[in-house]
């Protein structure tokens, strides 16, 4: 029955994904990170000149620029942040982001919402890719199950609206990861070939596609030498043949990054580079700047080589930030050096219970088939346990790659030094959502007692039934979602601060709130996020506060989660300058999610 209507299906939810998306694009405000990447991507098409924000790979942030190119907004190109070398980089991108958003006469609403707009088609886009690559591997219930895993994520409807990498690399890594495993299977020129494209646009959208690489490599050498042979094919001739169509889809990858990176390079002069890498290389602490630093300085002499001295400039800024940390707020402490449990707490606090209990059965699964199939290796003899097992990985290789995958991900991200925010965790998300969609499906077809059959299908309708009744019952708080057991989306800065909860993304409903509350004639506002408070809320209204300033004045009092959580519990701010104060008040509203409301008498 649902497989008759499944076309129907689908179109509900990507209407449901685009309505969602593009009302949060245009009623959140700008987040904090949005500052550096919207400059930065309209620089790259109206400029081609790649100095702003050159941490992250170019593809998104220029399709956010070419979205606004038709507006032609005011930017003073004059400006220090464009012409002065130590403004370059990391420092010049938030005051061109503050210049072109806030300070040119330009619409910042309407600049803010097209540059989005991109960003929102990709995740459509990519719904759809999701349902595809789950009913090619697992038939129409399969892709189904993969795309409303994915639809009805709160994480992604919270940031597949925002000018960032997050989503797009989560895009970009599964659809690699697709076309990998379809050249393994077959292995053909055209299949190298696609595949090559797939991983360079990965690398050129965010630079923990790299990741990619070594476990692509290990397995290119590993499938062909266990998959079975015809008596007339050599076992060493068609690894060597995987290893030769391998290595020209590197080659395809650089020469797609060195294609990508040419038209926002070709108008740089070789002084813009130096500065910057001057700047963010750290040749005394970490050894590889030092040899990185040099292939930059090199490959920068050439404007045919330029492209690739920008791309390696990035990926040595993100190696030093995730070996540096970030200072962030967890559980109570706030600290730069980033704590194991941070990833593991997020994955749960922010995923529903509806997507915790699939993850859950299908972890069960795996383990059973694992341990079954390990006791029955082990009471075998040998070469027949090798034999199974080789029939195993083979029969159930896409699962496996998969899993692996996640498996290598999470362990980088839980022993890395750089904790801020779930979204660090989607480049695994799509393949999360094909093995649980693939592993529960498989599980469900081979049952043969239709009694239980019957009990499991209405169990699951009825979970996934609720499972859109949560995701629509929570809007708008998508970006700043937690599920009930840590007290919903208004109490989750608690735990968890910065993108988890609070980006600077409630200016607008705090505008909103106060046009609706005329007793308050001024607020002392503490904003973390992108959006310009003067503008937005009008002169007369505010007052700029913040932890250390003093003395409490009696008034209403909007202040950020985020420099409330981490002023309270920084060890090394006292009393006074800090927001402990707030402890002996209880808030008499919450704006969103991210302000709360105090009114001192």
């Amino acid at each position: 029955m649902i497989t008759k209507y499944y076309k129907l299906i689908i179109t509900f939810i990507i209407l449901f994904m685009a309505t969602v998306s593009l009302s949060l694009a245009w009623s959140d405000s700008l987040t904090f990170d949005e500052v550096a990447h919207i400059p930065a991507g309209y620089s790259y098409v109206a400029k081609h000149d790649y100095r702003l924000n050159p941490e992250h790979p170019p593809v998104l942030k220029m399709l956010s620029g070419i979205a606004i190119l038709p507006l032609q907004p005011n930017f003073d190109w004059t400006q220090n942040f464009w012409t002065t070398s130590n403004n370059y980089g990391e420092y010049g991108q938030w005051d061109a982001g503050r210049h072109l958003l806030h300070q040119s006469d330009n619409n910042t609403d309407l600049l803010v919402f097209w540059t989005r707009v991109p960003i929102v088609i990709i995740s459509l886009l990519f719904g759809l890719f999701l349902f595809y690559w789950g009913k090619k591997i697992g038939g129409i219930i399969t892709g189904l199950f993969a795309i409303i895993l994915y639809a009805f994520d709160p994480n992604v409807l919270g940031h597949n609206h925002f000018v960032t990498t997050d989503i797009g690399i989560a895009a970009a890594i599964g659809i690699a990861f697709y076309f990998f495993l379809q050249f393994i299977k077959n292995p053909t020129w055209l299949n190298a070939l696609i595949g090559g494209l797939a991983l360079g646009i990965a690398q050129s959208t965010k630079f923990s596609a790299i990741i990619l690489l070594p476990l692509f490599a290990t397995l290119l050498i590993i499938y062909p030498l266990i998959k079975y042979y015809k008596k007339d094919q050599s076992r060493l001739k068609t690894a060597g043949l995987y290893i030769t169509k391998g290595t020209f889809s590197i080659f395809i990858m650089f020469f797609t990054i060195w294609i990508i990176y040419i038209p926002v390079t070709y108008n740089m002069t070789a002084d813009v580079l130096p500065p910057i890498t001057e700047i963010k290389g750290q040749p005394n602490k970490y050894v590889r700047d030092k040899y990185l630093t040099q292939f930059i300085l090199t490959t920068n002499k050439y404007s045919a080589t330029r492209p690739l001295a920008m791309y390696t400039q990035g990926l040595m800024q993100v190696l030093s930030r995730v070996n540096d940390g970030n200072v962030t707020y967890f559980m109570g402490n706030v600290s730069s050096e980033a704590s194991r449990w941070y990833f593991p707490f997020v994955f749960i606090a922010k995923q529903t219970l509806i997507h915790l209990f699939f993850y859950t059965i299908v972890l069960t699964l795996l383990v059973v088939m694992l341990v079954r199939g390990g006791f029955s290796l082990f009471t075998q003899q040998l070469q027949t346990s090798l034999n199974k097992f080789r029939t195993f990985t083979l029969n159930r290789f896409h699962e496996i790659t998969l899993g692996i995958f996640i498996i290598f991900y999470s362990y980088l991200s839980i022993t890395g030094n750089l904790n801020i925010g779930f979204r660090h965790l989607f480049p695994m998300m799509p393949l999360i959502y094909i093995l649980t969609a693939k592993t529960i499906i498989d599980s469900y077809k081979n049952l043969r007692n239709p009694k239980r059959k019957r009990i499991i299908r209405s169990i699951f309708i009825t979970l996934i039934a609720t499972l859109v009744a949560i995701v629509i019952s929570v809007y708008p708080y998508y970006m700043s979602y937690f599920n009930i057991l840590f007290g919903g989306p208004k109490n989750g800065y608690q735990y968890v601060t910065d993108s988890n909860a609070d980006w600077g993304q409630d200016l607008k409903r705090l505008k909103i709130y106060l046009d609706q509350h005329p007793e308050i004639d001024k607020v002392r506002i503490s904003y973390f996020g992108g959006d310009d408070i003067h503008n937005r809320l009008g002169e007369d209204k505010y007052i700029l506060w913040w932890d250390s300033k003093r003395p409490i004045e009696p008034g209403y009092y909007a202040l950020s989660t985020f420099f409330i959580q981490e002023s309270i519990y920084d060890k090394t701010k006292v009393y006074d300058d800090s927001y402990r104060w707030t402890q002996e008040h209880k808030p008499i509203d919450q704006v969103g999610t991210s302000f709360l409301i105090y009114k001192i008498n």
